[in-house]
């Protein structure tokens, strides 16, 4: 898998994930496994539940923090760091990484880091996060 993409030291995000990934990912060191994508959005995305089983064969965790950027709520980004504050390194996907790239930023603008420069970041790495700034303005500390 190639198209994972850092935002920090143990966070990464990349697109929709598949069972041949899963053994790479825990070569490469990862620990846990966010799914960002909500079920049934695509006729070939495979089931959370198959990913789940798939994942944790592995010995890695997975969590499943479905968003849906239209219901983007302060739960969401909490959720999210609820589940990455044990520290472990931690790939984060939906169907692009956008939504993983946009709860990565609204996560740090909580610690206090600069929302444009998070933005600004994050659209170097290759995410247009323009779409999504109705989303995520309203739950920005700006």
């Amino acid at each position: 898998m190639s198209n994972l993409v850092q935002l920090d030291e143990l966070y990464f995000v990349s697109p929709q994930l598949v069972r041949e990934d899963l053994a790479s990912l825990k070569a490469q060191g990862f620990e846990k496994i966010i799914n960002n994508r909500p079920d049934g959005e695509s006729d070939d995305q495979p089931t959370g539940e198959s990913l789940r089983v798939a994942v944790e064969m592995l010995g890695m965790k997975y969590e499943s923090n479905p968003i849906d950027l239209s219901k983007l709520s302060s739960g969401n980004v909490s959720m999210q760091g609820n589940i990455l504050s044990k520290g472990e390194k931690t790939l984060a996907f939906c169907r692009t990484g956008t939504r993983s790239s946009v709860l990565w930023v609204l996560l740090e603008n909580q610690k206090g880091r600069s929302y444009s420069q998070l933005l600004a970041s994050v659209e170097q790495k290759g995410f247009d996060l323009t779409r999504c700034l109705p989303a995520m303005e309203p739950l920005a500390n700006n």
